[in-house]
């Protein structure tokens, strides 16, 4: 993941956490109600938005407003925490002294995990009482990147939490979790975004961007903004359309497939964003073209996108596009996880996409 990617976990706008009133409804009656559960795990795709809206629920917690009146904006219908509160503002800026956040740091870590002593300095926030008001919160975005020790280290603080502590974890891959820490936390699934409302949001985060590529940034990510700001900073619009040019021209150009691939296959922490993306798009694109050889179902597709899926149904058959996404995934992971050359194996694997299968 990338620097600005880290920086927006950090901060966010309150007023573009929209589409999640469930939870916040919820999460009012039990605060009211003197109901709070301690440690709550947030699932759901990656970029819907799961770390802001436990940051909001933190800034909401730790705001000197009253919890007993409505937090639902009059206007609006969102959930709403005023940033002129001076607890919420601090929350808003990463520095209230009850508000822990955990996530990688990059500045001496190149394998992107939240490292154990990490999860360990809950010990001493925990010791203390609430500096400000009535909570303690921490967040660990995201449990996806905490290692087994720090899961351990973690499921002592889930079975014996201190008084007036909120534990929010967030989880893209829930089912890769210990059974036992699944099992201590109130679990909510939280859905994607219409497409709509996931537009509007990119519109606002992404003001210089031009209408065309919001509408492929909001197709691509199926309802999550997050994922689509991501997508953005990394270059990974641009380089998949690069990329599914390449792939359907008549003539194989593999210098231009290795300077691209050079570009999207960056290695260490610091091009894990742009890693991530390039799996993401190819992955999208082989399972697409998959599902489209095989049944003919045109699902939700970017323009460049279907000339790309038309060829590729031409080239190769489902059984033979199916086994390319298999074996995608697979190599994927296992170049990301054996530290492997990532720029390499996107080359290989986009020349067999070349290839052509079919007699």
């Amino acid at each position: 993941m990338n620097e600005a990617f880290l920086n927006h976990r950090e901060k966010i706008d309150p007023s573009l956490v929209i589409g999640h009133n469930v939870f916040f409804d919820m999460l009012n009656k039990l605060v009211v109600n003197g109901q709070m559960h301690h440690a709550w795990l947030f699932t759901g795709p990656r970029g819907i938005g799961k770390a802001s809206v436990a940051r909001l629920a933190a800034a909401w917690l730790l705001s000197e407003q009253d919890v007993n009146s409505s937090f639902f904006g009059a206007e609006t219908g969102h959930f709403s925490v005023s940033v002129n509160d001076p607890g919420a503002n601090q929350v808003f800026n990463g520095a209230h002294p009850d508000f822990l956040s955990i996530s990688p740091n990059l500045d001496d870590n190149k394998s992107g995990q939240i490292k154990i002593d990490q999860i360990r300095n809950m010990i001493p926030f925990m010791a203390h009482k609430p500096s400000r008001g009535r909570w303690r919160v921490v967040l660990i975005d995201s449990m996806d990147e905490v290692n087994r020790n720090g899961a351990n280290a973690m499921l002592k603080f889930l079975e014996e939490p201190p008084e007036n502590v909120v534990i929010f974890l967030i989880s893209s891959r829930p089912g890769q979790l210990p059974s036992t820490i699944r099992s201590r936390c109130r679990v909510f699934r939280f859905s994607s975004l219409e497409e709509s409302l996931c537009r509007s949001v990119l519109t606002t985060l992404l003001p210089k961007t031009d209408p065309e590529n919001i509408d492929f940034l909001s197709k691509l990510s199926a309802g999550a903004p997050g994922r689509a700001v991501c997508l953005a900073d990394s270059g990974a619009l641009e380089c998949y359309q690069v990329a599914c040019s390449l792939i359907i021209s008549p003539k194989l150009d593999v210098s231009a497939m290795s300077a691209l691939t050079g570009k999207w296959g960056r290695g260490s922490a610091v091009g894990f964003a742009n890693r991530e993306g390039a799996v993401f798009c190819l992955e999208r694109l082989l399972r697409l073209s998959a599902l489209t050889a095989c049944s003919g179902n045109t699902l939700t597709q970017c323009a460049f996108e279907t000339r790309a899926i038309s060829v590729l149904c031409d080239r190769h058959s489902p059984v033979q596009l199916a086994m390319f996404h298999d074996k995608f995934l697979q190599d994927s992971a296992r170049a990301e996880r054996l530290y492997l050359d990532f720029s390499q194996f996107l080359l290989r694997h986009m020349i067999k996409l070349h290839e052509k299968t079919l007699p």
